[in-house]
């Protein structure tokens, strides 16, 4: 399969031309063109592969047309944050105005091996992102966020999205991407977060595409020594999600929690894997997603927990929970534990998938609430798992937000109690 069958709008010359249109550095042009050749030969999933089997890739938009015109990127930045050094801005004005620490840091890594095609492609044929930096010892006292809005739902868009926190760093922030409903589109996005040792890293992913949007990307997540990353993966929007995610635990202490919230409904497909790589001595790396499943929606949840050989003293858990709420509506979630190391403190799974316990249903009923109520408020229940592990409260409210379409609000669960 050739790459002309995956992304159509794209080749080497068209690469170039991204450079041309944005007066780029001659480091940056050779960059693109690097990724673009490991793209190039880098396969596409044939649907062979364990982690494809559950997506077909026959109906990408291959042939819509690339956004040359990056949206702006909608940014905060807490009080005092900017004074201390910490950066936060789109990725094109990051490479002008930051050249040293981009060339530094931008296309160092490879993404999750499931996805190197697509990893390779958002590196060679980003038009936008973002770029965070929070320097040495600094600790951010407040939620950073930043917001995307896609004006136009029929083009591809392949941002990337650049998160360091170094040494002792500490930050929270909250990522937004939102489109338009209608036509099929493309969006390609990939991220990377890197915690440095002893950094504290809370990062959130609120995912809002249009009902056309197909959403394939990928996210790598280092964790230095001693350093503490939580992450969170709240999918919404979209008409089919592949994302692949890879964490991997390469400082000796370090300790991940990742966190996965999807709701889906009408013809919605979600499909998500996950490696947890155990790398080093005495880390811990937890995962819990849940998902609520409408209508004719599927999600699919294939997570590898990999313990490395000769790490010592390692510990790890994932849990892949959905809710089934209508007749029509699947899941499949799949666990593997590939455990190379014999000194481990703990590694094991957990997967459901089914309907609301009647009897809970009734019970709720019983207490004044209508049938539509009673299911909105045991959903809500069940998202709770992972809504109490958000500690930011900006985050929490927007994530919140975001499911009340099928979850219903705050105000509308007072008002029933």
């Amino acid at each position: 399969m050739t790459l002309t069958q995956t992304a159509s709008a794209l080749d080497a010359d068209a690469i170039g031309r991204i450079s041309d249109r944005l007066d780029e550095p001659d480091w940056l042009r050779a960059l693109r063109g690097r990724w673009w050749e490991r793209a190039s030969v880098t396969p596409p999933p044939t649907g062979q592969e364990e982690e494809w089997r559950r997506t077909s890739l026959d109906a990408l938009p291959r042939d819509v047309e690339l956004l040359l015109d990056a949206p702006r990127l909608e940014t905060y930045l807490p009080p005092g944050a900017a004074e201390a050094g910490v950066i936060l801005t789109d990725l094109r004005t990051a490479v002008a105005e930051h050249p040293d620490l981009i060339e530094r840091l931008l296309g160092q890594a490879d993404g999750p091996g499931s996805h190197a095609h697509f990893w390779a492609l958002a590196q060679a044929a980003w038009t936008g992102g973002l770029f965070c930096h929070v320097p040495r010892g600094v600790a951010v006292d407040g939620t950073l966020v930043a917001r995307q809005s896609i004006p136009r739902a029929d083009v591809a868009y392949h941002p990337v999205s650049l998160v360091v926190a170094e040494e002792g760093a500490s930050v929270t922030l909250l990522e937004e991407v939102v489109s338009l409903d209608g036509a099929a589109g493309w969006y390609g996005g990939i991220a990377e977060l890197r915690a440095g040792q002893g950094a504290r890293v809370r990062h959130a992913s609120l995912q809002q595409l249009g009902d056309g949007a197909w959403r394939v990307g990928a996210g790598r997540v280092v964790v230095g020594q001693d350093a503490v990353v939580t992450t969170l993966n709240a999918e919404v929007g979209s008409k089919v999600t592949k994302l692949g995610l890879q964490v991997l635990m390469s400082g000796k202490g370090g300790t991940s929690k990742v966190l996965g919230l999807l709701a889906a409904g009408d013809d919605q497909q979600i499909d998500i894997n996950t490696i947890q790589d155990l790398a080093a001595d005495h880390t811990t790396s937890d995962l819990l997603y849940l998902s609520a499943l409408y209508d004719r929606a599927h999600a699919s949840f294939y997570g590898i927990t990999n313990v490395r050989h000769g790490t010592k003293q390692t510990s790890s858990y994932q849990e892949c929970r959905n809710l089934l709420l209508s007749p029509q509506a699947g899941a499949e979630p799949i666990p593997v534990l590939e455990i190379e190391a014999n000194d481990i403190l703990r590694c094991g799974h957990g997967a459901t998938a089914g309907a609301i316990d009647p009897t809970m249903l009734f019970y709720a009923q019983t207490r004044g609430l209508d049938p539509d109520a009673a299911e909105r408020m045991i959903v809500r229940g069940f998202f709770e798992q992972v809504v109490a592990k958000i500690e930011d409260e900006t985050i929490r409210e927007r994530v919140l937000a975001a499911l009340a379409h099928r979850i219903g609000s705050t105000e509308e669960q007072e008002r029933a109690a």
